[in-house]
């Protein structure tokens, strides 16, 4: 009895112990290893998401500036090729006067050679009255060395051998004749020969205004052809610059493609993470059923996968459906979830991502407007944006895509 009462105090004393140390100092916090596996997990997705988010606003960055890198080099190529083209204009009026230059020098090699000629015909010709006159010159000189041989004496025998006077008369006469013949002759020479060598000196004179301008002519000429030899090396030289321009930019647009890549990969890792952490936080993973995410319309556009590519910029392999509709009409959550992601994209335009937990995300792309923010919890069918045709779009559209476990899917498995 004495030792049942003696358990019954220690039990007593034991409790008002708890009791009493309870109030004055607090009861001591109970440690939960699944809150701090949740703490842990939650900060490890924070630190993830913005390493990520890091890359990718690195590689917009990136992609920003070599578009810009890009624009300038095709700027400059443009500037180049107009000043190219320029010369090449300039270069085909320079030809346009060769070929004139050398029609007037041709023309006058032909007048000087028909000069040439001229002289040549007045040479003979005066050679022929040179050689007449030479010979009436030897044949009035033999006459008069015969009558200075016979002396005064000859001509009066001549005379008195007449026959007749009438015979006298005629050969006096014919002497008479022969004396002004003779000197009728020579001045008739004389005035052929110096008319043949003022015209032959007239000729001369011409062919050498014609050189003088032929050689005129072919200055010209060849100040032509070194312009166009300048010209056509300037040409060369903004090719090589075009040559090298466009290598830069073949350079700067293979770096944009890695780039573009890289982001793609950063943004798939980013919907990794986000499905991940959405499998573990974000609700039932659509267990009860996704709506359609745009109420006014069910007009698909462009179904999911390959197909061609509607606009500079857009994928040939379609990674979700695109829904036509009027712009500002509404677009609602297929599920309830987490919002992952709610920004801006140079190519998806304003767009928003939604976390359905069990690694299944909702991707709403190319709004017009936003209507909620990063880390806000929405329910199915709540209004979460607008249409419009922001980024890389060809009108007004929805752009819906699912991600489960990180990779695209056809959308149309899950809404109908």
């Amino acid at each position: 009895m004495k030792r049942r009462m003696f358990r019954l105090m220690v039990i007593f004393l034991l409790l008002v112990s708890v009791i009493f140390g309870g109030i004055l100092g607090g009861f001591p916090a109970k440690a939960n290893p699944a809150d701090s596996e949740e703490d842990d997990e939650e900060n490890e997705y924070d630190k993830l998401e913005r390493e990520l988010e890091e890359k990718r606003q690195n590689a917009l960055n990136e992609i920003k500036s070599l578009k810009s890198d890009i624009t300038s080099v095709e700027g400059k190529i443009k500037e180049l090729q107009a000043a190219r083209s320029d010369l090449q204009t300039y270069i085909k009026q320079l030809d346009s006067q060769v070929n004139a230059l050398a029609a007037q020098i041709k023309e006058l090699e032909e007048q000087i050679e028909e000069k040439k000629a001229e002289i040549a015909q007045k040479e003979e010709e005066l050679a022929a009255a040179e050689k007449e006159a030479q010979e009436q010159y030897d044949m009035m000189k033999k006459r008069i060395c015969y009558m200075y041989e016979k002396g005064e004496d000859s001509f009066f025998v001549m005379l008195l051998e007449s026959g007749s006077l009438a015979e006298m008369l005629n050969r006096a006469d014919y002497a008479m004749q022969m004396s002004e013949y003779d000197r009728q002759m020579k001045d008739s020479l004389k005035e052929v020969r110096d008319t043949i060598e003022e015209y032959k000196e007239l000729l001369e004179k011409e062919k050498e205004e014609q050189e003088g301008l032929l050689g005129e002519l072919e200055s010209q000429k060849e100040a032509v052809n070194r312009a166009i030899s300048a010209k056509t090396q300037e040409i060369a030289s903004y090719q090589s610059q075009i040559n090298t321009a466009s290598g830069e930019e073949g350079e700067y647009k293979k770096q944009l493609a890695e780039q573009e890549k890289l982001l793609q990969q950063v943004e798939n890792q980013i919907a990794s993470v986000a499905a991940a952490r959405a499998a573990a936080e974000d609700g039932d993973g659509g267990a009860s059923g996704f709506l359609w995410p745009c109420p006014v319309s069910h007009r698909i556009t462009s179904g999911f996968g390959l197909r061609d590519v509607p606009m500079a910029g857009a994928s040939a392999n379609h990674r979700g459906i695109d829904i036509g509709a009027p712009s500002g009409s509404a677009i609602v959550a297929a599920a309830s979830g987490r919002v992952t992601t709610s920004t801006y994209n140079y190519s998806a335009g304003n767009y928003i991502v939604v976390s359905h937990g069990n690694g299944i995300s909702t991707v709403y792309m190319h709004a017009s407007a936003l209507y909620v923010s990063e880390g806000e919890m929405v329910a199915q069918g709540q209004k979460i944006a607008a249409v419009g045709s922001t980024g890389y779009s060809t009108g007004p559209h929805l752009h819906f895509g699912v991600i489960v476990n990180g990779s695209y899917v056809n959308p149309l498995n899950y809404v109908h």
